[in-house]
């Protein structure tokens, strides 16, 4: 009996460890879907990119501190009316149950934006996530180090192009 009780005790915190987050569950349910963008910067290419030397040292540090980059938006008009987002999370408990700060929030008709930030300690973030939802439908979560004084030069660098509230990648 203690074996098992000790099994279990054992295995409980693995389990719950493994659980996707709310964020993870839309990324992989909508990703490579047809109507879709799906954008996924690993952090291996970051820190390469980070390593090119660009004359900027700056960037290039910020970068090779990133985990990755994931955008998910929805370029369908016809699924863009279909889905929402913020309502998708925000029915899986995600903006109660979670270790975000909100930025920013911006509530309009048929939309909402919102900007949420993990906290790493020393003036530095450990996530940035921004949910659009509502009419236009966009996911972008940047993980690993960041300072927010450089978030600008992360958009820039990779040139993102975030302009009321539509996603546009630049190729």
């Amino acid at each position: 009996m203690k074996k098992v009780v000790l099994f279990i005790a054992m295995v409980m915190p693995l389990a719950l460890f493994a659980q996707k987050s709310p964020v993870d569950k839309l990324f992989d349910k909508y990703a490579n879907q047809k109507g879709f963008t799906t954008v996924n910067i690993s952090g291996k290419l970051l820190n390469f990119a980070g390593n090119i030397d660009t004359g900027d040292e700056t960037t290039g540090e910020m970068l090779s501190q990133l985990k990755g980059i994931r955008i998910l938006s929805v370029e369908d008009s016809v699924l863009n009316r279909q889905l929402d987002f913020y309502a998708e999370l925000e029915k899986d408990g995600f903006f109660k149950d979670n270790t975000y700060e909100v930025l920013m929030e911006v509530t309009e008709d048929d939309e909402v934006v919102r900007f949420l930030a993990r906290d790493a300690g020393e003036g530095k973030l450990s996530e940035l996530l921004l949910v659009v939802g509502g009419e236009e439908n966009a996911l972008i979560s940047i993980r690993g180090v960041i300072d927010p004084a450089n978030i600008g030069k992360i958009t820039r660098s990779l040139d993102i192009d975030i302009d009321d509230a539509d996603i546009n990648i630049k190729k």
